[in-house]
């Protein structure tokens, strides 16, 4: 009987650990995150999964795709030079420069792999949900790091995993 209220009370205490966690983590993400819109119209941003490669500057020849994340900015809503990739849990992910964009305000464009990107969302978190930081108070959360939100071109018909 000892040894069944012992055993109740360590899964007792598990069960409250790891509800704690799991509240942490969200207050986590919310700090990161104190507000957050969707790419997209509500957030005058589109979401690539890919970028297309071209043998020289605007203009030139597509030769190809680069399989990077590339979030493009249509209106001014942004600050800073770069920008961070968060999972849904509040880990870091991936860093992404501030590039100049033809025709938009500009555009966050990674170097990291999307299909890395979106597995790390998805063994951390159980989702391919990513979040740009892209100033102090502002995320953009993109619903699947795999998936084009706001644009049909290039690889946007194909899920990048």
């Amino acid at each position: 009987m000892k040894l069944k209220c012992v055993v109740l009370a360590v899964c007792a205490l598990v069960g409250v650990a790891s509800s704690a966690d799991a509240q942490y983590r969200a207050l986590s993400l919310s700090k990161i995150c104190p507000k957050t819109q969707a790419a997209g119209s509500e957030s005058s941003t589109i979401y690539k999964q890919s970028a297309p490669l071209r043998s020289g500057g605007v203009g030139t020849p597509l030769i190809g795709y680069r399989k990077e994340p590339t979030l493009i900015f249509n209106k001014r809503n942004f600050s800073g030079s770069s920008f961070t990739i968060y999972d849904s849990k509040g880990n870091s992910l991936a860093r992404c420069p501030y590039a100049s964009a033809e025709g938009h305000a500009g555009r966050a464009r990674c170097t990291a792999q999307t299909a890395g990107i979106r597995g790390a969302a998805i063994k951390n978190t159980r989702s391919a949900r990513i979040y740009f930081k892209i100033s102090k108070n502002l995320c953009i959360s993109v619903p699947d790091a795999g998936r084009c939100v706001g644009s049909v071109k290039g690889l946007c018909n194909q899920l990048i995993k």
